[in-house]
């Protein structure tokens, strides 16, 4: 089973020097082209910020550029971020949730978060709303996230029951929008900017519930690309949590369209590969500046 990760679309920022239109077009040529004529198809999992301020019309947009997926037979995996919530992705509003399911989930009615939006006898992916305890007036309010209690609860069940159902070698992904920890090595500026404003604030309780528990943890909302299996400024986040596989997408519209397939096959580590449009780019820079090549210096909001 293989999973395409892309993250971070924007569909609808202005005053930007990428049409993030135009770039969610040829991210989805592209996978159609890699894939559109294979049987065993990635799932196409997008890590939220799928718009970029919540708007009808822009779902309306999203749902016009994801649809030659559906109609190639790709099963395509959208979660909520919290620019799909509201206006610049600082002023979370539930009627903007409600577009999202009808426009990219195709639901009405109400969905119930942790998501399993695929399972078979080898993976399940578990899919989380890092926006869930976000929607009051003042925590609508800038771009930080919380999944709350119920949520982790009913995600610790499930877990639970996966590992004592499921034969040894089942792999369990859990992904959401929001980064569960502070990236290591920013400065104490942009981390105290982290904690104000942009953080998941029950990350910690999220982690101490994933380690050890789980094969892949995917998220976005840093726009920056980094797998941490790999130092980062001397930390392995993959063995601080065991957690065999954890990735932050890119902005998936940048330049060069940043994007990551992982492969789960029976015992194996997960495999962590660049998207076929990528791989010109990863042959020619060492893997741990590709993983950080889209502007590291630019997080997102």
């Amino acid at each position: 089973m293989r999973i395409l990760h892309i993250s971070d679309l924007h569909i609808g920022k202005e005053e930007t020097d990428v049409d993030e239109w135009r770039q969610a077009e040829k991210i989805v040529r592209r996978v159609v082209r890699a894939w559109g004529d294979d049987e065993d198809k990635p799932l196409v999992l997008i890590t939220g910020d799928v718009v970029d301020d919540g708007r009808e019309v822009e779902f309306i947009e999203a749902r016009r550029i994801l649809r030659p997926l559906h109609r190639a037979g790709f099963q395509v995996a959208a979660l909520p971020g919290n620019h799909d919530y509201g206006w610049n992705g600082s002023h979370a509003q539930e009627k903007r949730f409600k577009l999202f399911k009808r426009y990219l989930l195709g639901i009405e009615t109400r969905v119930t978060y942790p998501f399993v939006p695929y399972a078979d006898d080898d993976v399940t992916v578990i899919t989380l709303n890092s926006m869930q305890a976000e929607t009051g007036f003042w925590d609508g309010l800038l771009a930080d996230g919380e999944l709350g209690d119920r949520q982790l609860n009913e995600l610790g069940e499930l877990i639970t029951t996966l590992r004592d159902e499921r034969k040894k070698t089942h792999k369990i992904v859990v992904a959401l929008h929001h980064h569960p920890f502070l990236f290591p090595g920013d400065p104490p500026l942009k981390k105290a900017k982290e904690l104000i404003a942009h953080r998941l604030k029950d990350g910690a309780d999220l982690m101490r519930l994933l380690s050890g528990r789980i094969d892949a943890l995917l998220f976005g909302h840093e726009h920056r690309h980094v797998d941490f299996s790999q130092a980062f400024e001397g930390q392995v986040f993959t063995e601080k949590y065991d957690i065999p596989c954890i990735l932050c997408s890119g902005k998936s519209t940048d330049p060069g369209l940043p994007a990551r397939v992982i492969t789960f096959q029976g015992r194996r580590k997960p495999r962590v590969e660049p998207a076929p449009w990528n791989r010109s780019n990863a042959e020619t820079l060492n893997v741990s500046t590709f993983e950080r090549s889209v502007h590291p210096e630019k997080p997102g909001v």
